[in-house]
């Protein structure tokens, strides 16, 4: 009887090994790393317009955003210069995509092209884009 129990225990084991080791987790696990989240880092590098212009904008970007499956993380007019040379950017933003080519598909979009020129028209800007780390899992 004890030895059955063994021989199941064993087998049990096997049997998780085997499907922990297989090609299709393995398949996964490479797609897990192959997606990272992307996140979109947006400075306001000088005001040439009327404050109203980026409030039209920023209306226009709460549509359009949740189309890419983004969504804001971080929008200030209150910053700190920790290091650096330069002054303070006067208003930051920072987006949350699922990844990088949602970041292109989104700012490639004519709705986004639109906004963007509604956004230019007030101000000077540096849009950047950056890849996040894998999850932790």
């Amino acid at each position: 009887m004890q030895g059955s129990k063994r021989l199941l225990r064993h087998i049990g084991l096997l049997a998780v090994a085997a499907v922990c080791a297989s090609p299709l987790n393995f398949a996964r696990s490479v797609g897990q790393e192959q997606q990272r989240r992307a996140y979109v880092i947006v400075e306001r590098t000088e005001t040439i317009g009327p404050e109203t212009i980026q409030d039209q904008y920023a209306k226009l970007a709460r549509d359009i955003l949740p189309k890419y499956g983004a969504r804001y993380l971080a929008r200030s007019r209150n910053n700190v210069l920790l290091e650096g040379e330069g002054q303070t950017p006067c208003c930051m933003a920072i987006l949350q995509f699922p990844d990088l080519e949602s970041v292109k598909r989104w700012y490639e979009s004519p709705e986004n092209k639109s906004a963007a020129e509604v956004r230019r028209g007030g101000a000077k800007f540096r849009i950047v884009a950056v890849e996040g780390l894998p999850d932790q899992r």
